[in-house]
């Protein structure tokens, strides 16, 4: 896996003589982050060192069966770290826990599959920390819960907690009345979001009012493959997890399962089973790529943006290398809320202010992450996750345009190619 960059180092103090369930616990906490799929953990005996009960622990040639100090550095993603931190530190009954960044320049592998092994089950991977709200929330208090979230839906439970129903982005715009989709709304300033939820509050909806009642959701014991075949078929981005009572229990997002991929879960060992062929880049990337020049104009800027549902467009120069990447909230974070650039984000027919001398390189970001058509998939995934990128542009080795990757693309083709194999 590729964890090259910001990491985080998980240290644990304890001691030998400390168990979990009647095995070592260094070694009961190196099974866990084997089994899953930590990039990697070492043990060290201390010599001498003493603890919060303040005895002194020594390797001295007399006191070799004293109960000598234990340190488990385990260096993994952020992401990773902050799924497994909390069983890790339960697993602790007596020890210390310390959690810093840190740099990774290099890290090596072996190869690991790439399809989802079967054995996974959705409940293995979803989130059961799951932001929800009633029926008669109000959409004001709604959309301020998604304000600066990574995700864009809320599922709606009754008062038994079962689901009725999820609102996402397009339910708060199409049926909500909301001006602006989320993530344009969070780089807004604080006058208009403020605005828009004074808005919210006169039209008096819902959640019950706007909320999509026929939800295609999982099962907690349904496989991760079936999962991603379900979103892939449906062009979904998340599945609310319920038991067979409809119950809410979590949920499983699209980054979750190119996560679970992108970690190497384990498999079963079975000499016997056959390993998915290598894919790369080059075998799911689109060549349709909204593009546009250094130079063009904010029109043609916007136009690029919204002519896909990937709401970015790519910037490039005059021989075709990358140059940038622009997106609809960029725009808006660096223009500020017109009237006309917001509608014509919104795909509402609109004249963008022909005052506004702003081109494309006024408006991209210059730190654009490429990938190259030979790298495998499942790299460029992890890139892509590391890097909380929703797109990579492939180019070739001039560093010119040829493609582009997003994580629908990718979760796709995860589920063609374990479809293939079963």
């Amino acid at each position: 896996m590729n964890i090259v960059g910001l990491g985080q180092r998980v240290r644990i103090y304890t001691g030998e003589a400390a168990q979990w369930q009647w095995k070592p616990l260094f070694l009961a906490v190196l099974e866990f982050l084997r089994a899953e799929g930590a990039a990697g953990a070492t043990v060290t005996r201390g010599v001498a060192g003493f603890g919060a009960n303040s005895r002194i622990h020594t390797a001295a040639i007399l006191r070799l069966s004293e109960d000598l100090p234990i340190v488990i550095d385990w260096i993994d993603t952020p992401e990773r770290v902050e799924r497994l931190l909390p069983q890790v530190c339960a697993m602790v009954a007596e020890g210390l826990v310390t959690v810093e960044n840190v740099r990774i320049a290099q890290y090596s592998h072996r190869p690991i599959r790439v399809d989802i092994p079967e054995h996974l089950r959705v409940v293995d991977v979803m989130n059961p920390h799951v932001m929800q709200v009633r029926p008669a929330s109000s959409l004001k208090e709604l959309v301020g819960l998604l304000i600066g979230r990574d995700y864009r839906a809320v599922p709606v439970v009754d008062e038994a907690d079962r689901l009725v129903g999820i609102v996402t982005n397009s339910d708060l715009v199409e049926r909500g009345g909301l001006a602006m989709r989320l993530e344009l709304l969070s780089t807004a300033s604080r006058d208009i979001i403020q605005h828009e939820l004074e808005a919210l509050t006169a039209n008096g909806r819902t959640a019950a009012d706007v909320m999509t009642r026929d939800v295609i959701t999982a099962q907690p014991d349904m496989s991760v493959l079936d999962a991603a075949r379900r979103m892939a078929d449906r062009h979904l981005k998340r599945l609310p997890v319920v038991d067979a009572s409809g119950h809410l229990l979590g949920i499983v997002s699209r980054v979750d399962l190119l996560r679970t991929v992108a970690q190497g879960y384990p498999a079963p060992e079975q000499p016997s089973e056959p390993h998915p062929p290598p894919r790369l880049v080059a075998d799911v990337m689109r060549r349709d790529v909204p593009a546009v020049s250094l130079h063009a104009p904010l029109s043609e800027v916007l136009d690029a943006i919204v002519s896909t549902r990937l709401n970015h467009a790519v910037v490039l120069d005059e021989q075709r290398h990358v140059a940038g990447v622009v997106t609809d909230a960029e725009v808006v974070r660096r223009l500020g809320e017109h009237p006309g650039i917001i509608t014509s984000l919104m795909r509402r027919a609109a004249a963008v202010p022909s005052a506004d001398q702003a081109t494309a390189a006024d408006l991209m970001i210059a730190d654009v992450i490429t990938t190259r058509p030979e790298v495998a998939m499942e790299v460029a995934m992890r890139e892509m996750l590391a890097q909380r990128r929703k797109i990579l542009p492939v180019v070739d080795a001039q560093g010119r345009l040829l493609g582009i990757v997003d994580r629908f693309d990718l979760l796709r083709a995860i589920a063609e190619l374990s479809a293939s194999l079963g």
